[in-house]
Formats: C-alpha cells, sequence, structure tokens
C-alpha cells in the first residue's frame, strides 16, 4: 500500500443518545463509581430484608431511558405484568427475540447469534438468574459483557418500561412469559448509560461485546464479480469456527426501514444463523449454496425470491432433504436466500470470530466441539495505547513530519514460517461511552530488518525512502473497529496504527490474531537514565551558589531538633518560596559565563549582586507572610502538585520516613535546581512556560530517555491539571514521575 492508495472512507456514525449515566466500571476493572455492585451480596441482602432490588445507579427514570420522545413510561416488574413470568421457556432460543421501540436491531442480530454458541451464551446470561422462589429471586439478575479485552459483570434490576397499556416498550420475547432478552437489552443499556445509547450501531460491535471476538466486514456486492467462491469461503470456514455473522442493506435516504420489492428492509441488519449446502436440483449440477437470515422484529416482511419459505425451489426437495437443513414455514421473520442472490441485494456482511480464549472455555467446559473446529484456534496477542497530540498522535503516513510520533509494534514470524495467517485488528475505545464521533483510524504494516529497529522508535527517515517496504495494512474509517487479514512470511514487521489526521487524541487496542505462535512487541524507546545535559553541568557547582546558601539557611531555619530534621510541611514550604512562589523573580542564579572567563573584579560583582537577589527575594517571601497571606490559599492547585512532587522525592531517600537530614535536603535542593535550570534552558522566550512539545526533549536534558507511555501519561497529567502550557512546577512534577518510574522498573527488575 503506497501513499496514493491511502485514502479516507468515512461511514456514517450511529445515531446515539447518550447518557450521563454511563458507568465508570465498565473502564477500570469492574468497579462502578465508588463502589462495585456485587450480584450476590445484593440478592442475599434484599432477601435478607425481605424486599425486591431497586438498583440505584441505573434507576426506573427517564433518565435511564434517555430518549425525550418516550413520555409517560411505566416501569414494571415481569411479575406484575405476567404472573407465570420466567427467565427461561425450553432454553433459548434465536426465535425468542423480537425488537421493540428502540432502534437496536443491531444489537438483537448479535445476541440471535448468540443463542447458537451455548457456551458463550452461558458466559454472558450466568445460569443463576430466575424467577423461581427455590432459587432465590430477589429482582436482582445479573450478565456480563466484554469490554476492551476484559470482562464486566453488570447487576440491574428486573422493573421494565412499558407504555401505558402495560406492553414491554423495547425488546421482548415471542412468548409472554419469557423474559431472558428483555433483561439481557436493559443490562446492555445500563452498560452504556441509556436505552438511548442504543438507539443506532452496527452490528459487529455489539457482538464483539458478547464475545470479545475480532471483527471484519466485507461488501458482498463488490465481490459478485468473479468472488464468489471466496465469500462463501468466510462464510463456510467461519462457520464452522463458530464465527458470528449479521448483514444489511444500505439504509434510505429517509431513514426509514424502508422494504425492497425482494421484501428486504433497507437500512436494517439481520443475523445469519445457518450457512449449508444442499445438492443442485438437476443431476449433475453444482450444490446449490444457501444461507439462513433471521429479521430480528420476528414478523413481518420477508424474502420473497428464490428459496423463500414457499417458493416452487423448496418443493423440489424430498421431505429428508428439507428436515436436515432446517426448513420452517412460518411467519417468524426467518428466511432462506442462495449465495448469489445474497451477494446481489445485500451492502455488508459482518463478521465476528470469537477469540482463543473462548475457544479454550469450550474445550474445557464442553465435550460437543469437534476436531476440525479446534484446528481453526487462534493465538492472540494484545496491547493497548494512546494518540495524544504532540506526543503519538502523527495522522497517517502522508503526514510525513509527524507521522514517525505514532505508536509502533513489531511482530516476528518466527522463522521456518511460510505464509503465516494474521489478522491485525485496531480498535478505538470508550467513544460511544464518552458521547464522541469515532475517529478515522486504520494502521499500516512495513516489513523491517533488525536494522532498521536498531533505533527505537523508528525514525523518520526510514519512512521517508521505505515505502517499497509496505506490506499491507487498512483502510482508514470511522469505525470501532478496523481489521486487516495478512499472510506473511518468517521476519520481523512493523505496525503503525494511527488516526487520519495528527493531533486527533484517543485510547485504543491493538490486538494480533495469529495461527501460530507469533509474537507483539512494542517497538519504543527504553525507559532509562540518561545524561544531564552540558549546558547544564557547565553552569558551575551548585552548592558554591548563594542560592544554596539561601536553601541551606532556610533548612536550618526550620529543622527541629537535636538532630535538625525537616518535616514533610516544611520541606514545602522551602521549595515554594525559593522555587515555585508566584509573582517572585526565579533568574537570582548564576549566569553561565564565558569560556574565556573574566576578571576577578567582574567575579566579586557578579556574587555581590546575586547575594543582594537572593536577600530581595527573602523579604520580599516575609513580607508577603507577615501579609497573612496563607500560602494554600495563594494557589491551591499549585501547591497540591508541590505535595505530590515532595512525596515523590521524599519516597526515593527517605526509606518510609516523614523527615530529612541535611544530607538528603541537599539532595532535593540539587535536583530541583537542576530541574529548574533546564526549564529555563528550554523557555527561550521568557514567558515562564513550555509547550507541551518541548515536554520529551527538556526530559532528555534533565537525564532521562523517555518512551511513548510515560510521555502520554505525563500529558495526560497536564490534561487532568487544566494546564495547556507547562509551568515550572508541573515541569519538576513531570521529572519526579519520570524519575520515578524508571526507579520502579529498575527495582522490578532487580
Amino acid at each position: 500500500m503506497s501513499k496514493a492508495h491511502l485514502y479516507r472512507s468515512a461511514v456514517p456514525a450511529p445515531r446515539h443518545a447518550f447518557c450521563p449515566l454511563r458507568l465508570k466500571m465498565m473502564r477500570y476493572n469492574s468497579t462502578i463509581s465508588n463502589h462495585h455492585q456485587h450480584f450476590y451480596t445484593l440478592r442475599q441482602q434484599c432477601l435478607s430484608e425481605g424486599r425486591l432490588f431497586e438498583d440505584p445507579d441505573f434507576p426506573a427514570t427517564d433518565a435511564s431511558i434517555g430518549m425525550p420522545k418516550f413520555t409517560n413510561v411505566r416501569w414494571k416488574r415481569p411479575k406484575e405484568l405476567t404472573p407465570t413470568a420466567r427467565f427461561f421457556i425450553d432454553g433459548a432460543s434465536r426465535l425468542d427475540i423480537c425488537q421493540g421501540a428502540l432502534n437496536d436491531c443491531w444489537l438483537l442480530t448479535a445476541t440471535t447469534n448468540l443463542t447458537s454458541h451455548p457456551w458463550l451464551f452461558r458466559r454472558v446470561l450466568p445460569e443463576d438468574n430466575s424467577f423461581q422462589e427455590e432459587q432465590q429471586y430477589a429482582g436482582a439478575f445479573h450478565f456480563r459483557f466484554w469490554e476492551f479485552g476484559q470482562w464486566v459483570e453488570v447487576v440491574i434490576d428486573d422493573r421494565l418500561p412499558t407504555d401505558a397499556t402495560g406492553k414491554l416498550l423495547f425488546g421482548r420475547s415471542a412468548n409472554g412469559d419469557e423474559y431472558w432478552s428483555a433483561l439481557l437489552e436493559k443490562a446492555y443499556a445500563k452498560f452504556y448509560g441509556s436505552y438511548g445509547a442504543l438507539d443506532g450501531g452496527t452490528a459487529r460491535e455489539a457482538m464483539q461485546d458478547l464475545t470479545g471476538g475480532l471483527t471484519e466486514f466485507y461488501q458482498p456486492k463488490q465481490m459478485a464479480d468473479g468472488q464468489e467462491d471466496q465469500l462463501w469461503d468466510i462464510l463456510r470456514s467461519g462457520s464452522e469456527m463458530g464465527s458470528l455473522f449479521a448483514c444489511n442493506l444500505k439504509s434510505d435516504p429517509t431513514g426509514e426501514n424502508v422494504a425492497t420489492k425482494e421484501g428486504l428492509l433497507r437500512g436494517h441488519s439481520y443475523s445469519i444463523t445457518k450457512v449449508c449446502s444442499i445438492p443442485g436440483l438437476v443431476s449433475g449440477s453444482e450444490d446449490i449454496r444457501l444461507l439462513r437470515i433471521r429479521n430480528p422484529w420476528g414478523t413481518g416482511i420477508e424474502w420473497n425470491g428464490r428459496w423463500s419459505d414457499k417458493s416452487r425451489e423448496w418443493k423440489s426437495l424430498n421431505q429428508a432433504e428439507r428436515k436436515r437443513v432446517g426448513l420452517t414455514v412460518e411467519n417468524d421473520g426467518e428466511f432462506w436466500i442462495e449465495l448469489v442472490d445474497f451477494m446481489k441485494h445485500f451492502d455488508r456482511l459482518e463478521v465476528c470470530h470469537l477469540s482463543p480464549e473462548l475457544h479454550s472455555i469450550e474445550e474445557d467446559g464442553a465435550g460437543d466441539r469437534t476436531s476440525s473446529t479446534r484446528r481453526y484456534r487462534w493465538e492472540l496477542s494484545a496491547l493497548d495505547g494512546q494518540w495524544i497530540r504532540d506526543t503519538t498522535a502523527g495522522g497517517n503516513i502522508s503526514f510525513l513530519d509527524t507521522f514517525p510520533l505514532n505508536p509502533q509494534y513489531t511482530i516476528h514470524v518466527q522463522d521456518g514460517t511460510t505464509g503465516s495467517g494474521v489478522v491485525i485488528a485496531l480498535m478505538q475505545k470508550y467513544r460511544r461511552a464518552d458521547s464522541l464521533p469515532s475517529l478515522t483510524i486504520g494502521f499500516t504494516v512495513y516489513r523491517v530488518t533488525v536494522e532498521d529497529l536498531r533505533q527505537k522508535p523508528v525514525p523518520r527517515e526510514f519512512f521517508q525512502h521505505h515505502d517499497h517496504a509496505i506490506v499491507g495494512g487498512s483502510i482508514f474509517i470511522n469505525a470501532r473497529e478496523i481489521s486487516c487479514r495478512l499472510t506473511l512470511d518468517a521476519g520481523l514487521y512493523l505496525v503503525i496504527p494511527s488516526t487520519f489526521e495528527p493531533g486527533e487524541e484517543g485510547d485504543y487496542l491493538l490486538r494480533i490474531f495469529t495461527a501460530r505462535g507469533n509474537t507483539l512487541c512494542e517497538n519504543d524507546a527504553t525507559l532509562c537514565f540518561g545524561t544531564l545535559d552540558d549546558r547544564i553541568t557547565e553552569q558551575g557547582k551548585f552548592f558554591d551558589t548563594p542560592r544554596w546558601a539561601l536553601l541551606a539557611n532556610a533548612f536550618y531555619n526550620r529543622a527541629e531538633g537535636d538532630k535538625q530534621l525537616l518535616n514533610t510541611p516544611s520541606l514545602c514550604d522551602i521549595l515554594w518560596e525559593q522555587f515555585f512562589r508566584p509573582n517572585v523573580p526565579k533568574r537570582a542564579q548564576p549566569k553561565q559565563q564565558p569560556s574565556g572567563g573574566s576578571s576577578p573584579w567582574r567575579k566579586f560583582y557578579s556574587c555581590v549582586l546575586q547575594l543582594c537577589a537572593c536577600f530581595w527575594i527573602q523579604s520580599a517571601v516575609r513580607k508577603s507572610r507577615r501579609a497573612g497571606e496563607p500560602l494554600v490559599q495563594e494557589d491551591k492547585a499549585h501547591r497540591e502538585e508541590l505535595e505530590r512532587i515532595v512525596k515523590l522525592l521524599m519516597g526515593r531517600i527517605a526509606d518510609g520516613q516523614d523527615t530529612i537530614g541535611y544530607e538528603q535536603f541537599r539532595t532535593i535542593a540539587r535536583d530541583v535546581y537542576q530541574w529548574e535550570s533546564v526549564f529555563r534552558l528550554y523557555d527561550m522566550d521568557g514567558s515562564g512556560t513550555l509547550d507541551r512539545r518541548e515536554l520529551r526533549h527538556a526530559l532528555r536534558s534533565s537525564g532521562f530517555n523517555t518512551n511513548n507511555r510515560i510521555l502520554c501519561r505525563l500529558q495526560r497529567l497536564m490534561v487532568e491539571l487544566n494546564r495547556p502550557q507547562i509551568e515550572l512546577i508541573e515541569y519538576v512534577l513531570c521529572a519526579a514521575e519520570c524519575r520515578h518510574a524508571i526507579d520502579v522498573i529498575h527495582r522490578d527488575a532487580a
């Protein structure tokens, strides 16, 4: 893929109506805001208190609906609607799922597919959900969804939204006494914050949330010209592996589900529930390739072409063959269609391949999997990352100056391997949950050598002269996940995930599925100690300067006890007054002398000026304190940053103590002074701030070789502190955080 072939393919973003009730539990290791909802604990509490559970995190209010068009909603429990309510009736079936007033056919399509995989179904819907008293019914139910590499549990109560007549407003089962599908839909609404958040989406997104699998999509109409065998192989082999399939037609310009003359609904998601072939109707003819497709509405308009429910083609088959295929002639929203007609009418095929984790669960927990299916098990490697403006958000290869800033990853296809199958998937995180449109994302894959990787990360010069090394990559599209299937020979490959435009920020998960044991690694610089910039060390010995005399005087004025120990609050005060206090000049430090030297009188004159400046600073501080101006109130935010700095500095040299002696104070003062000197070196315009783009270079001058992960963390810290520009105190905090991260690596290695 050369620069000329890089293009932007945008699809309409799904319509979302987001609610601020989005649960933080879904992002951070299954913790809900300030507390975690433990299903079994909640159920036992309700049983012991003789009450039914009412979920405070997803209350029965309009906020949980999240769509103003629905008014006078009444929330009722299933047993209030039907006294004989059951969670399952005769198990779960694809025919149990019927769509309501919510535009979430994409979710129901994925749920339909889930019923065909019992081991997956049990993971999402635990078997102890029940309305039976003997199974401890307390109005509480729990479900599990996959989110960016982890399974998280969602607990709900069973109050469901109904209309004025008492009918379920949204999803329901074909059997009025069965409620598993309606409760699953409610749990998914809580997962994203409201029912309104589900009003529009893609089936592959929901299939992934229900399985943790890998998603791909194809355009059947564009494959109709000579690629029928390829599409059939995708469907057949995917069906054998347990993949989930969905399909749809392009939306009508009106946005409505307009039916075609063949009985197919535009802008509507269907699930493919079976793939099979039958003998040709004429002796000696080729087998006929058929797909069974279901409309989540459950009833209504169906395909009326060849192989539809009452078509003459079925009459040509004997009863035994019809039974083998599973033909039913009912108004259930399900129909059969031949592959050639499918490719003629459907615009998009969405596929979700199951991850190796799920395959291993089935092998451990059930014995009905065939050996032929086991052969296709994928091996998975995954790493997460971030695109941060001015740090790792470089845009696509067309922006050559910034493209090398993007995170880089290497794939090592093992020696002795020829034609290894590799699927690379790039998924952006949190966009739906944060009410943000999807970024346009993609990735490029290069063939590289050990020599190319000698410098980490790979520099601009490589990308400038190695277009010929591109072996593949994805298109750029505004979807949650984009993937690409490649066949790679043994060797090293470099993967560059990026947004289309530079400076676009977001989180992502990069996953590599391989048929063999290949390795995925981050190709980033090593986070370690370097050398202090010569321009800093040339400024002379800090402890011979009047600046140090002032700091030492402050130490002795505040140190307590016979051992002259300085406590943490006093250390904060000294650093604040001598380095960070606003409106106090910071330039009373020795200026760098010309290399040729100067006369003794000039040196004496310079020292006198420096001493005067130091005493002026001290005088200004004392006047401010005499005026009764509390330090904490002067700049509370900066003071909190200072406390974090002192905690990091003390943690490194004080061995857990909250006091330090003179020698330890010398070390801390020297470090802060050096970091201040670096800050002044890069503050070329004298504004008292650094641009965020200068942070990497400034840290290198301070003796820290940084990598993208620590830089992204520091840049995010600046965002959290609301600092568009980096002031001295923020830079010292960044330097202290960077050194702490390196210390942790060294400690763990030891």
